[in-house]
Order: C-alpha cells, then structure tokens, then sequence
C-alpha cells in the first residue's frame, strides 16, 4: 500500500510530524515543569480551545476500529460510539467537572486516597495502571508505520514509542496538550477531505445509499438492539477515563472544563459523522474485506497528492494523541501513585521515567501480544466495575458511608468480571447480557445498595 504515496505526500507526512513534535516542544518550554502538578495538570492552565483539542484529540485513539464497526455495522455505530458518549459526556460536565476541578486530586487513584485512604488507592492504582498502559496504541500507530514502511513489527515499535517519548518527557501535560492542537487539526483536516473527494470521486450520497446494503442503514441494523445496550453500558468507563479527569483538573477554572466539554461534545457528533460517511463510502467503493483499514484503502484511491499526505497524518495523529495520553497517565499512576512521595526535583525525575516506563511496558506487551486490543478490552471490563462506583461516590456524601468496604467494593466487581471471562474461555454458554464489564458494574451497584442500607439500619436509634 505504501507504493500508493508519492514523494509530495511522503513530504506531507513528515512535515506533519515535525509540526507535532515542534507543538509539543513549545509547549512544554511555554510554562514550568519543574514540580508535580505543573507537569502532571499543566499548572491547571489549559485554556478553552487547547482544552477542547485535547479533549477531542485523545478521544479518538482506536479511529481505525471505528472504521471496521461502520464497515460491519453501518448507522449503529452513532448509537453506540457516539449517543451514549454523548450523553455521559454531558452528565459528566454538568455533575463532575465542577467538583473534579476543585479536588487537590492530580489524579483518579489520588481522589480515591484524599477520600477512601492509601490502602484503597494502592488497589485502584493497579486497576488504573492496566487499563492505562497504552500498548494497544503503540500497537496500532506501529501497524501504520509498518503498512507504509515495510519496516519490521519491533522496529515500528520502537521509533513510533521514541518519537511520541521525545516531546511528552519535556513539559508532561502541557507538551501533550499542544501537540494535541496540531492532532486535532490534522485529523478534520484529513477526514473532511476523505468527505469531499469521496462525493466527488465516487458519487453522490444519493450514490452512497444506493451502493448500501440497506441493514446498515436501519436500527438495529445487522447487530441486533441487546448488543447495543450492551455498548451503552460500556459507555460509562467515561466516568473514569483518566484523559477525560486529567483535562477537567487541568483546566483553568470550573466554567472552563464543563463548556470545554460541551464543545467537544459537538465536536465529536461533527468527527463521527465523518468516520461513519468515509467507512460508508469505503464498504462500497473497497468492500468489507479490508476491515479496519477500508478507510485507508478508499483514502488513497480518491485522494489526490498532499491530501493523501494529510490524511494519512491524520490517522497517525488520532492514534499517537491517544498513546501520547495513555503514556503520560500510566506514567503518573506508576510515579505518583503507586511510588513513595520526595523531594520536588526526584518526583519529576521519576514522573518521566515512568512515562518511559510504561512505554517501554507497552511496547512489550504489543510486540508479544500482536492481538493486544483485545486483552485492553478485557482489562478494561475489570477495571471499569472495580473504580466507577467508588470514585463516583467520592464526590458525595456517601462516601463516608461506604468507606470501611471500600476495598470490597473495589475487588469483589473486578472479580465479578474476570470470573464472567474465565467461563467465555471455556466454553460455557452464558446469556448475551452475562458481558464481563455490565456484569460487574451490576455486581458493584448491589454492594454499594446494600452497603447502603446497612448504614442507614446502624444509624437508625433502636
């Protein structure tokens, strides 16, 4: 494929790079970084259309995984990667920012110890930690590489991690932050031309619907509506998504997060309206059995010199935003959270070389795991059960009441989940709503109900 680029687009690319790793660079020198918060929160400085971009930009890591669901699942894909984000998104800016933005927390694992204690943030760290280690970006953006390169799987690997390393160990968030600018950019860029070029190349919408199996054009479309309630389930990892908490907490003011957020909002509706015409667009023009690179394939054959060039940045940008985000996360959680507080200086110290860690963490898992999206997911369906609830519950005045279980509360839902995957692996016939993470985010809000009424019931004078 990569013989489909000329010298111009090739040119393109780089240059698009270099504008990344040049973003990032500046920002990091724009502010200090010279103590824990200001790397890890930016100062909390980040301003509304930096915070927007980087909000957006991070949000769209897997956007090759989008483009196999359209391919598959046709119009679904707004119901269960856009509507249920959107409305949790909404739920989170109107109830969450606010009280986020105004925690000492620098962190998901770090608001569970201000509130439960350091046992409990001990146990959510680890669950936080393997859902942020960012191999299956590493692993994603080394494909790419390997796709147009021809380089080898460990050889991706290792420059995409370097390059992403080399501006996010300089000023920490804020170097994120402003490269996400550029990512953002390129991304819409590449996208609403893909759009364009599409129409005009291959034919109208009227053309597209036409050229559509029309299943993929109705709900619930091939898919069916139980695995759609099963997606809108999974939307709720939103509430802890530690991009999405590091941003809010970074954030200038309160007002900045949660208007920074309704803009993303829009701003996604506008982004995922794009994958789904391009995926469309690329099921009839290449067929179903590219997968998750039809959106590639399409790209090359309807974009002229440059554009091709863009596009193609665009893609690497989504995924790099996303690992750069994860890298920096997990390199928090490792330095800051699970690592025994310092001195000022050694605590940045070791803030980067967590970050170098956990990329270097990452690279491993990808390269002996080449189907590592998978094991995220599972990752994700155990810690997702286990830290919803209680750090939900950290912002209300529930919080002291479920404070003596607070280690259950945490373990028994991640087990929930694991103990539903052990019986899928072997073998065992289980309901479709018996998916790891519902299961165990079901099993966390009967606790917490229970650990509820007993309570009230001690409390209650005999």
């Amino acid at each position: 494929m990569h013989s489909l680029l000329s010298t111009a687009d090739v040119v393109t690319i780089i240059v698009s790079l270099l504008a990344i790793l040049t973003a990032g660079l500046l920002g990091g020198r724009r502010g200090r970084s010279d103590n824990a918060t200001q790397y890890i929160l930016a100062g909390r400085s980040l301003t509304l259309p930096v915070f927007v971009a980087s909000l957006v930009a991070t949000w769209y890591g897997s956007i090759l995984g989008a483009t196999e669901f359209v391919v598959n699942y046709g119009i679904a894909f707004l119901v269960c990667f856009g509507l249920p984000y959107y409305t949790i998104a909404i739920i989170y800016a109107r109830w969450l920012t606010k009280r986020i933005r105004r925690s000492e927390a620098v962190s998901i694992p770090d608001q569970i110890r201000i509130v439960y204690g350091k046992r409990a943030a001990s146990v959510a760290a680890v669950m936080m930690l393997v859902i942020t280690i960012p191999a299956s970006y590493q692993l994603s953006l080394a494909l790419i590489a390997q796709t147009f390169t021809g380089w080898t799987l460990g050889a991706s690997l290792l420059v995409t991690s370097a390059f992403s390393f080399l501006y996010i160990v300089k000023g920490g968030l804020r170097s994120d932050a402003y490269a996400n600018v550029v990512q953002a950019g390129l991304m819409y860029l590449g996208y609403i031309a893909c759009v364009i070029f599409c129409v005009t190349t291959l034919g109208s919408f009227s053309w597209l619907a036409a050229h559509t199996p029309q299943n993929l054009l109705d709900l619930p479309g091939p898919l069916g509506w139980m695995p759609i309630v099963v997606w809108t389930v999974i939307a709720l990892q939103t509430f802890i998504d530690p991009n999405f908490h590091v941003r809010t907490a970074a954030a200038a003011d309160a007002d900045t997060a949660r208007h920074g957020v309704y803009l993303s909002v829009a701003a996604w509706i506008v982004f995922d309206l794009l994958q789904l015409v391009v995926g469309l667009y690329a099921l009839a023009a290449v067929g179903s059995s590219h997968g998750a690179q039809s959106a590639i394939h399409v790209a090359l054959q309807v974009l002229p010199d440059i554009w091709r060039g863009i596009y193609v940045a665009g893609i690497v940008a989504a995924v790099m935003s996303a690992l750069d985000g994860y890298a920096l996360v997990s390199g928090t959680t490792l330095a800051h959270d699970l690592l025994p507080t310092g001195r000022e200086e050694r605590r940045i110290v070791r803030l980067r070389l967590g970050v170098a860690i956990s990329l270097c963490i990452g690279g491993i898992v990808a390269y002996a795991f080449p189907s590592v999206i998978d094991l995220i997911y599972r990752a994700a369906s155990i810690a997702v059960p286990a830290i919803l609830i209680p750090l939900l519950c950290s912002y209300t005045i529930y919080a002291s009441r479920i404070q003596t279980s607070i280690v259950q509360l945490i373990v028994v839902p991640a087990t929930a989940s694991l103990c539903i995957m052990i019986a899928q692996a072997a073998g065992l016939t289980l309901p479709v709503v018996a998916e790891p993470m519902l299961v165990g985010i079901l099993v966390s809000a009967a606790m917490l109900l229970i650990i509820l009424i007993r309570s009230n019931v001690k409390s209650t004078p005999a």
